[in-house]
């Protein structure tokens, strides 16, 4: 499970200085002095790009882009870099043995914030509307976005509470008043707002998925190290396409300090999208994000329409999300995510970006028997192959890690405070979204989780599952995954809950006040919450599963507990070894 990320090849020692060009501190905008620098290294064979201490604005966009470069070195000398346009801060692409290191970047929150704290200061007794006060502010920003809604904690001031309920713009009235730092806005009749009551804290977001700080893509052998992302709006890092042998080594994500600001990214910390994975992360540091610290995945669709013997059509798809070209390969999953046997190359993909449409012909006809609800994986990509150790996640909306891709190690991190699951393993399709094809071949060892799903999102802290329309499937899409030596402590809900799975062992682990929080009811509503949630009994849980071992774990319950077992849903389980376990109600 070793990764190896080459070096820039070659010492020959030239090296350019951004100021030679026109970067400058005392510059509103160094965005067409940054590229020629880059443009010189380029063209000259520079081997490494410097820059002097200082904090430099990006005002009139031309962000940072390097592209094509081959054995290179970024040094940004401890600078910062600030953007107020909502695009990627800085791209790298088509690069090839090279080096980012010693930089950080922020977003201009002075032009435009990213997010606000608001507090709901009254509501109307008919939930027509509601009063958000923002206290940052003595009066409303002008054209201030209001995108969604994420519940935080109204004494710590971090994402997530119990029975938070988080909710989006799009189901919001209109504005009906503002007075100074209080916004009037109504409610409409269609959605039950009976959960919002005076004295709840959010986090508001402006931005969401609007533009990453770094936008990696088809890059080999490139690490980042040593930089700081103190905001973006998006997501932090994303990397897609041909994309492998890369890393982050002693990276920060995290709220400016010295600030009132209640987000750091908008979005993933890091988002890995449709790769080829070797992906290598060490000793970084996320928290403060809108979303999940690190998300490693591929994207699936699900459904189509038949057009002839050679061609489909399907929808609700995006280039960037499903990039299907011609010579992919697709294979065709039952709706259950069982094999059909079926792989076609493409032989041509027409898009209608607009419709949110593609059509697909093949080189090969497709049997006349394939189910409409067929799930589509684009084996061209591979997001597998990746190491995740000595990190800290923290203190986000989201997952901690949410892995959906093969051949992972995830060992020595430290999860605290993650609204959601520490480590959620997933795949599934669905209207919203699709993504994963299946893990195999995980190992998730020597972590220390404390104080997640603090907002009910899930049943388990450690959560492996499908989202099918169906619900679970008893098709193994996860195999040969080990959960071993792990600390877990003050977990609301499960420990660890498997499904969908096949050779999986539970070993080892200490889980230390299980059980802690109030049972899910009706009160947590829908949104982040597993569907029936009667399903989920004990503090270690199989189900959908075979040949699952758990044994000589240890739990420890200081404070009350809702429950003590280790539950086996037997109608649904086949080969499941229970041994050696200590403080457990043991449930065959």
């Amino acid at each position: 499970m070793e990764i190896t990320i080459m070096k820039p090849l070659g010492e020959s020692g030239r090296k350019a200085r951004a100021e030679e060009f026109g970067v400058r501190a005392d510059s509103d905008c160094n965005g067409a002095a940054m590229r020629r620098a880059i443009q010189h290294c380029k063209n000259e064979g520079i081997g490494e790009l410097l820059v002097q201490p200082g904090v430099y604005r990006f005002g009139a966009g031309q962000h940072p882009v390097f592209e094509e470069l081959s054995d290179f070195r970024f040094d940004g000398g401890g600078a910062e870099f600030v953007f107020r346009s909502a695009e990627a801060f800085i791209a790298i692409r088509h690069c090839r043995r090279m080096e980012f290191r010693n930089l950080t970047v922020d977003w201009d929150w002075d032009l435009s914030p990213l997010a606000s704290i608001g507090v709901v200061e009254r509501v109307s007794e008919d939930k027509s509307w509601f009063e958000l006060a923002f206290p940052e502010y003595e009066s409303v920003p002008a054209g201030l976005d209001i995108r969604t809604l994420n519940p935080m904690n109204p004494r710590t001031l971090t994402p997530g509470c119990e029975w938070g309920r988080e909710f989006g713009g799009n189901v919001l009235g209109e504005v009906l008043e503002v007075r100074g730092n209080i916004m009037r806005i109504a409610l409409p009749d269609p959605v039950d707002f009976r959960f919002l009551n005076r004295g709840q804290a959010y986090i508001v977001r402006h931005y969401v998925y609007d533009a990453p700080a770094f936008e990696l893509h088809e890059n080999e052998h490139l690490k980042l190290e040593e930089v700081t992302v103190y905001g973006a709006p998006g997501h932090a890092f994303v990397a897609t396409g041909g994309q492998h042998h890369w890393g982050l080594a002693r990276c920060r994500l995290l709220k400016r300090p010295g600030t009132t600001r209640c987000i750091s990214a908008t979005a993933d910390g890091c988002h890995i999208s449709n790769s080829l994975g070797s992906f290598l992360m060490e000793y970084c540091d996320f928290s403060g994000n809108g979303d999940d610290c690190l998300n490693i995945h591929d994207n699936s669709v699900q459904n189509f329409e038949r057009l002839d013997s050679r061609s489909i059509a399907i929808g609700n798809v995006f280039p960037w999300r499903n990039p299907f070209a011609p010579g992919d390969p697709v294979e065709f999953r039952h709706p259950d995510l069982s094999p059909t046997g079926v792989t076609a190359t493409v032989a041509d993909a027409d898009w209608d970006e607009r419709g949110q449409r593609c059509v697909l012909t093949f080189g090969e006809v497709l049997p006349s028997d394939l189910s409409a609800k067929s799930i589509l994986f684009n084996r061209r990509y591979n997001s597998g192959h990746y190491v995740v150790r000595h990190n800290f996640f923290h203190h986000n909306r989201a997952r901690g890690a949410l892995l959906h891709a093969s051949n992972g190690l995830v060992e020595h991190n430290y999860f605290y405070r993650n609204q959601g699951p520490a480590i959620q393993i997933e795949c599934g399709a669905e209207a919203r979204w699709a993504e994963g094809f299946g893990v195999d071949n995980l190992r998730i060892r020597n972590n220390r989780i404390e104080s997640c799903d603090v907002n009910h999102w899930s049943m388990a802290v450690i959560y492996m599952g499908v989202y099918l329309e169906q619900g679970r499937t008893r098709y193994p899409i996860f195999r040969d995954i080990a959960i071993e030596h792990n600390t877990i402590v003050d977990c609301p809900q499960q420990a660890v809950f498997v499904s969908s799975c096949e050779r999986v062992a539970i070993r080892g682990n200490a889980l230390l006040n299980p059980n802690a929080g109030p049972p899910k009811s009706d009160r947590d509503g829908d949104a982040n919450c597993v569907p029936n949630r009667s399903l989920y009994q004990g503090t270690i849980m199989a189900s959908h599963c075979r040949e699952v071992v758990i044994e000589h774990n240890r739990r420890i319950s200081v404070s009350p507990a809702a429950d003590s077992r280790i539950w086996v849903d037997a109608d649904w389980a086949d080969g499941v070894t229970i041994r050696g376990n200590y403080g457990f109600t043991e449930m065959g």
